[in-house]
C-alpha cells in the first residue's frame, strides 16, 4: 500500500501567510513542490525551507481522490491548500 507523508507548511509572504500541506514521499520532493506552489502563487522571491515545511504524519494514498493519486504518481506529490 502506498503511504504519503504529509508536510505541514506555513510560508510568510508579503501581506499574508500561505498554509498548505504537501503530500509526497520525502522531504526533498516536498520542498521542491512547496517552492513551485509558492512561485505559482506569485511569490517567486520567497524560498520555502525545511523550517516552514515540516513532516507531520502519514496517510494512505487511497484516502485521496483519483486525480490526487494520479498527480502523486506523475509529479511525486500534490498540494492541499488550507486556510491560514
Amino acid at each position: 500500500m502506498d503511504v504519503l507523508k504529509v508536510f505541514d507548511t506555513w510560508v510568510e509572504v508579503p501581506g499574508k501567510t500561505l498554509h498548505f500541506d504537501v503530500m509526497t514521499g520525502d522531504q526533498t520532493t516536498a520542498l521542491r513542490l512547496a517552492n513551485e506552489y509558492v512561485a505559482a502563487q506569485g511569490y517567486e522571491a520567497v524560498a520555502v525551507t525545511a523550517e516552514e515545511c515540516q513532516f507531520c504524519h502519514q496517510e494512505p494514498l487511497v484516502m485521496f481522490t483519483e486525480h490526487q493519486q494520479k498527480e502523486f504518481r506523475q509529479f511525486g506529490g500534490f498540494i492541499v491548500s488550507l486556510s491560514a
